[in-house]
């Protein structure tokens, strides 16, 4: 069901993770939350499905740890 935004997720975090290999930018807070996006979306389609398996809950809880790692690290000083 959510293929189509899946695919760009991850299309987009493969993107920022080359750039940032590529250049001196920090773009690893944004890979971040695009992988946590996708393993959220998921974690939904696990849910979705009638037997209710053990993974959906987990995607959806390694999706909340890397979005709160990549705002952490966005709004984190760098001196």
């Amino acid at each position: 069901m959510f293929e189509k935004i899946r695919v760009t997720l991850l299309v987009c975090a493969i993107v920022f993770g080359v750039l940032d290999l590529l250049t001196e930018l920090n773009l690893l807070p944004f890979m971040a939350l695009f992988i946590g996006a996708n393993c959220f979306l998921l974690g939904l389609n696990d849910l979705k499905k009638e037997n209710k398996v053990f993974m959906g809950y987990t995607f959806m809880m390694i999706s909340l740890i890397l979005v709160l790692m990549a705002i952490i690290s966005l709004f984190k000083p760098y001196y």
